[in-house]
C-alpha cells in the first residue's frame, strides 16, 4: 500500500491521464452510457492560438474553434444528443446519452461558437451577467489578467489576486478595479474581451439554438451576500434577460459555483428549476422535477477531446480520480 501511495504522490493526476487514455476505451465498451447527462461548461473560445496570445481575457482553459468542432465532433460520432435546459421539462429517452454546452458570462467572442452550433444544428445554452452586457464593462477577472499580465506579473500571483477578490461583493471589487487600474480599466480592449451588447441578445433570442440563463446581474459569487441580496441579483438579471429576450430563464449558472443551503433555497423561492454547479460529474436521467435540481458540469479542456471526452462519459476526470484515491490509500495507511 505504502508503494501505492508513493507512485500517486510522485506521478499525480498524469499518470492516471495517461493511464486512463489507454484503460476508458476499453472500459467504455462494458459500459451502458444511456440515461446519463454530461454537461460541459466554457468562458470564452479563440479563433486561433495566436489571438489566445494576445492576453486580453483570462484563457481559463478555453478551446479555440478548431478544438470546439473536434469537441462537438466526438460527442455526436459517441451518439450523444445535445440538449438545453428546456428539453429536461421532456420526456428523454432511456436508451439515449445527451450532453449539453453551456458558456458562461457573455462574451461576444461566444459568437465563434454559434456560427459552430447553427452549422451542426445543435443548442447550447449562453448564462448571462447582465450588468456588463447593459454596461459594456470588461468582466473583473480579466481586467486583472490582462493589466498584470502586461506588467509581467506571473499567472501564479495572478490567480492568488484573483482569487481573494471572490471573497468580496461586487461593489468591493469594483472598488478595487477602480482604485488600482483607473476607470479606463472597465472599457474592453477588443471584441475579444468585451460581452454581448444588448441588440446582439435581442437577435440571438430568436435563434433555435441558443437558449439563456441567469448569471445574477454584477456576476456575485452569492456565497458573499444574504438572501435578500442573492433574490435581488437574480431578480435584476431575470428583468433585463426578459426585457431582451421575452423569456424567464428557468435555469441559473452559480457564478465561480459558488453555494450553499442559504442561497439553493433563495434560487428555488425565485422559481428556478435547475441550478448548474461546478461539480464535476455526470447526470442520472430522466430527472425529478420536484425541487430545485443541482447539475454537475465538466469544465473544457484545451487537450485533445480523445484524451479527456471518455474520462467524462466514465463520470470522472484525472484530478478528481487522483485525489479520491490519494484519500483513500491515507485513510487505510493509518
Amino acid at each position: 500500500m505504502e508503494n501505492i501511495k508513493n507512485l500517486f504522490n510522485n506521478f499525480g493526476s498524469a499518470f492516471f491521464e495517461r493511464l486512463g487514455y489507454l484503460l476508458n476505451p476499453v472500459l467504455l465498451k462494458f459500459k451502458n452510457e444511456d440515461k446519463q447527462l454530461l454537461i460541459f461548461y466554457f468562458h470564452g473560445i479563440f479563433e486561433s492560438t495566436k489571438e489566445k496570445e494576445l492576453n486580453h481575457i483570462d484563457p481559463q482553459k478555453n478551446m479555440t474553434v478548431a478544438q470546439f468542432v473536434d469537441f462537438i465532433d466526438y460527442f455526436l460520432y459517441h451518439n450523444y444528443k445535445f440538449i438545453v435546459p428546456e428539453d429536461l421539462n421532456c420526456y428523454l429517452k432511456n436508451n439515449q446519452p445527451y450532453a449539453m454546452i453551456t458558456f458562461d458570462d457573455g462574451y461576444f467572442n461566444n459568437m465563434l461558437a454559434i456560427e459552430i452550433l447553427n452549422k451542426y444544428k445543435i443548442p447550447a445554452t449562453f448564462f448571462i451577467s447582465t450588468k456588463n452586457i447593459m454596461e459594456n464593462k470588461a468582466y473583473w477577472w480579466d481586467i486583472i489578467y490582462k493589466y498584470r499580465s502586461k506588467e509581467g506579473i506571473s499567472k501564479e500571483n495572478i490567480k492568488n489576486e484573483q482569487n481573494w477578490l471572490k471573497n468580496f461583493k461586487y461593489s468591493v471589487i469594483d472598488n478595487y478595479i477602480l482604485k488600482t487600474f483607473g476607470i479606463e480599466a472597465f472599457t474592453p480592449w477588443s471584441d475579444i474581451d468585451r460581452p454581448f451588447n444588448p441588440e446582439e441578445i435581442k437577435q440571438l433570442s430568436t435563434s433555435p439554438y441558443v437558449s439563456f440563463g441567469n448569471h445574477t446581474h454584477n456576476h456575485s459569487i452569492l456565497i458573499n451576500y444574504n438572501k435578500e441580496e442573492v433574490k435581488e441579483e437574480l431578480n435584476l438579471s431575470n428583468k433585463v434577460l426578459l426585457e431582451l429576450t421575452g423569456t424567464l430563464p428557468i435555469a441559473i449558472a452559480f457564478p465561480n459555483g459558488n453555494f450553499n443551503q442559504m442561497v439553493l433555497e433563495a434560487t428555488e423561492e425565485e422559481g428556478f428549476l435547475y441550478a448548474f454547479t461546478t461539480k464535476f460529474g455526470k447526470n442520472a436521467v430522466p430527472l425529478s422535477t420536484n425541487k430545485l435540481i443541482c447539475l454537475n458540469r465538466y469544465m473544457t479542456n484545451t487537450t485533445k477531446i480523445n484524451k479527456f471526452g471518455s474520462f467524462c462519459r466514465l463520470g470522472y476526470e484525472p484530478h478528481s480520480l487522483y485525489e479520491n484515491l490519494k484519500i483513500k490509500t491515507k485513510f487505510k495507511i493509518k
